[in-house]
């Protein structure tokens, strides 16, 4: 999970469509008056196609996004179509939230609050900082099989990837524009429009290899802005390691 930025709510959403829509489905839950194209396009572009809990892919396979009612709209009718409570989810998230009440027992919304504030990891496992951190974990069943798999599979790529460009790089006395593309390539999957990239970023810096790379790079005059920008940004997204 990682802090996400809202997006400004699409024009459908004007107060009078709310007031509307928010009535139609007071009278019949049944209306599932979130369902629109514009909505749901504005919420796959504020968080890059990905669910914004667990940060797997949407829209690829049969991985397709969810509208999430953060505050449950059975409980709460009034927030059906407040885009502030509105999330792009995917469906194991969805149904694993269910209808949970965050008033009662709050979780992280990571639109409103920086996970890295109450999140850490070890072993591609989310641990806690905070009772929130707790809350979120267990609500959202963060750490089941198959998401400790792609977490795994993610931190395996990234690191097989740094270790291959190093040691690539150390055989050689002369390096180029070759070497520093392949960690272009590397921490562009790295940035935040990409699937799981917290645990991305964070087995990237955590990599001796990594360090030893923009060493060598820097020391060939291959080092430059684009690069400097990609590091920042994935150092951004990285989750403390559990203590």
């Amino acid at each position: 999970m990682i802090k996400l930025e809202r997006k400004e709510k699409p024009e459908y959403l004007s107060n009078e469509k709310v007031a509307e829509l928010t009535e139609r489905f007071k009278i019949n839950k049944k209306d599932t008056v979130w369902k629109h194209t514009d909505i749901h396009s504005a919420l796959l572009l504020s968080s890059s196609s990905k669910c914004a809990f667990c940060e797997a892919q949407l829209q690829t396979g049969t991985a397709y996004m969810e509208i999430e009612h953060f505050k449950d709209k059975d409980t709460y009718p009034e927030h059906v179509v407040d885009w502030e409570n509105l999330l792009p989810s995917c469906k194991r998230c969805n149904t694993t939230k269910g209808t949970h009440d965050v008033v009662t027992e709050p979780i992280i919304n990571p639109f409103d609050t920086d996970p890295k504030e109450h999140l850490t990891q070890a072993v591609c496992r989310i641990y806690f900082k905070t009772q929130l951190g707790e809350s979120t974990r267990d609500v959202l069943n963060l750490n089941d099989d198959r998401l400790l798999r792609l977490r795994f599979e993610t931190w395996n790529y990234v690191i097989n990837q740094v270790e291959s460009i190093y040691y690539d790089m150390e055989r050689k006395t002369t390096l180029n524009r070759r070497e520093r593309n392949k960690l272009a390539n590397l921490l562009t999957s790295c940035q935040s429009d990409r699937a799981f990239s917290g645990f991305a970023s964070t087995a990237l810096h955590q990599s001796v290899e990594y360090t030893k790379i923009i060493a060598l790079l820097k020391n060939h005059n291959l080092w430059d802005d684009h690069l400097e920008l990609l590091h920042t940004s994935s150092l951004n997204l990285i989750l403390d390691c559990r203590t």
